[in-house]
Formats: C-alpha cells, sequence, structure tokens
C-alpha cells in the first residue's frame, strides 16, 4: 500500500512539473504579469492561454473577441458576460484584463476609435451580469454576419480557422 501512495506521489509530481499542453519552449508561464498573469490564472482554464477556447462549449477570443466592438451593444456585452461580470479580479485588474484580451486576441479586428475600457465602466457594467447571455449573442453574431464581419458558419464556439501563419500555429 505505501508503495502504491509513494508512486502516485511520484506521477503527480512529474505531471505538476511538466509543461501545460499549450506551453511553447521560450514562453514560459513565469513571465507573464499583470494583465496577462491574471488571464494565465483566471481565464485560461476555460478559453486556454492562446484563446483558442474550448470547440462546442467555450468561444475563442484569438481572431474572434474585437469583432464585438462593431456593435453598439458590444462593449457592454463583453464587460457583462458571466465570467466577466462574476470575475475574482477587482474592478481595475479586470480592465486591465478586457484591454489586454482586446489588444491581444482582437487587435486585427477592433473598431476604429474604439477606446479601452475604464474602471469606472467596468464597474458599473459587472453589477448587471447579463441574463440571456445565448440570446443577446446569437442576435449579435447575426449583426456581425449581417455586416459582413463574420462567416455564416464561424460562431467562435465550433472549431477555429485555420492560424494566420505557421508561427501562430506553433505558439
Amino acid at each position: 500500500m505505501r508503495a502504491a501512495v509513494a508512486a502516485s506521489f511520484l506521477l503527480l509530481a512529474s505531471v505538476a512539473g511538466a509543461p501545460a499542453a499549450d506551453y511553447t519552449p521560450g514562453r514560459p508561464l513565469e513571465s507573464h504579469d499583470g494583465a496577462r498573469l491574471d488571464y494565465a490564472l483566471k481565464c485560461k482554464g476555460c478559453h486556454g492561454l492562446w484563446g483558442q477556447g474550448t470547440p462546442g462549449h467555450v468561444p475563442r477570443l484569438e481572431r474572434f473577441v474585437g469583432l464585438f466592438t462593431h456593435l453598439p451593444e458590444g462593449r457592454d456585452y463583453l464587460m457583462r458576460v458571466p465570467g466577466v461580470a462574476r470575475s475574482v479580479l477587482d474592478d481595475a485588474r479586470l480592465t486591465g484584463v478586457l484591454n489586454w484580451v482586446l489588444a491581444t486576441y482582437g487587435a486585427d479586428q477592433v473598431a476604429p476609435g474604439f477606446a479601452p475600457f475604464t474602471v469606472e465602466e467596468v464597474a458599473a457594467a459587472r453589477l448587471r451580469p447579463l441574463e440571456d447571455r445565448k440570446g443577446r449573442r446569437d442576435r449579435m453574431l447575426a449583426e456581425l454576419r449581417a455586416k459582413g464581419l463574420l462567416s455564416p458558419e464561424d460562431d467562435g464556439i465550433g472549431r477555429s480557422p485555420e492560424p494566420r501563419d505557421g508561427a501562430e500555429a506553433a505558439r
């Protein structure tokens, strides 16, 4: 019995020290700080360290989240989705994460003139988490499609489009 327990601890220790599936040599998690660290600690479990989401369950952020900035209600939506509104991060850190996510995963899509989120607006918005998140998201996706910003087969939850280049795929 002791041998089995010892073997279990050794196995756990080796797994704990193993790199995560989305780890890339030369880009250690320990180098994350500020909003990037907050994202890595509080958001990557669902959205993935590289914003790839969980196909079939959790929307990707990469090459998707910035699209919402083209819609009048998109700003409010991004601050009030349950994972954001109910985050354990304080308002200032959450604001930093929201702005970092747009700059990192949606920079190519952010609407011209879109202003960064402010602590005050994030604090006010998160007091009212979305109740009909799916219905609102579906309406916004239809609007993005009507504007020609989103292909009919892309909902951000299914299989992600191919990476932009080979280097991105190796991240």
